[in-house]
């Protein structure tokens, strides 16, 4: 099994804000079959993060899924559980310092150049931030309202409507737009 490796300029706050790690250019589906996300400190762009040294990784992460990214063709990764660690020169240590962002690593392997075992790691819940709803949350809730007030559809007229006009903003097609509701 493998994990994701990614060199960001993120920090824990501003992914709890976003609902994960994101934007990354990924497979979804390559992603999701992974274990494990390794966060590398990134602070060549203006906006980075400057809690950590360039090159640490800072944060191991039990891959939960991935969403769609609100850039066109990107992905956010969910996790709700976390290790905080700092390992210097990670970034040369498990992606030969390579251009492109993400990385991937057999799962025993990235475990063994780091010298960690899971087990042994500090896990975390990932709470998300007091606030307003997610998006995701409010478009549901227009939906049903908009199928109970009777303005000429359904639920299911809605939903469809939903996912077209949000694969339309993300710029890919509404096939690839799941609406989960939990109640």
């Amino acid at each position: 099994m493998e994990s994701v490796i990614v060199y960001t300029g993120k920090d824990l706050r501003r992914m709890r804000e976003e609902g994960g790690c994101g934007h990354w250019t990924a497979s979804p589906i390559r992603v999701e079959a992974a274990q494990y996300l390794v966060c590398v400190r990134n602070r060549r762009e203006q906006w980075a993060a400057m809690d950590f040294e360039h090159g640490v990784a800072f944060l191991i992460a039990r891959i939960r899924r991935t969403k769609p990214s609100p850039h066109a063709a990107r992905i956010t990764i969910e996790f709700e559980t976390y290790a905080m660690v700092h390992i210097p020169g990670a970034w040369q240590l498990l992606a030969n310092s390579q251009r492109f962002p993400v990385a991937y690593l057999e799962t025993a392997e990235l475990f063994r150049r780091l010298d960690l075992d899971p087990e042994a790691l500090n896990w975390q819940q990932l709470t998300p931030p007091a606030g307003p709803p997610h998006v995701a949350e409010k478009a549901a809730s227009y939906a049903a309202a908009d199928a109970g007030e009777g303005r000429g559809g359904n639920f299911t007229d809605a939903i469809a409507e939903a996912k077209r006009k949000l694969a339309e903003s993300l710029g890919i097609a509404s096939e690839k737009i799941e609406i989960t509701i939990r109640l």
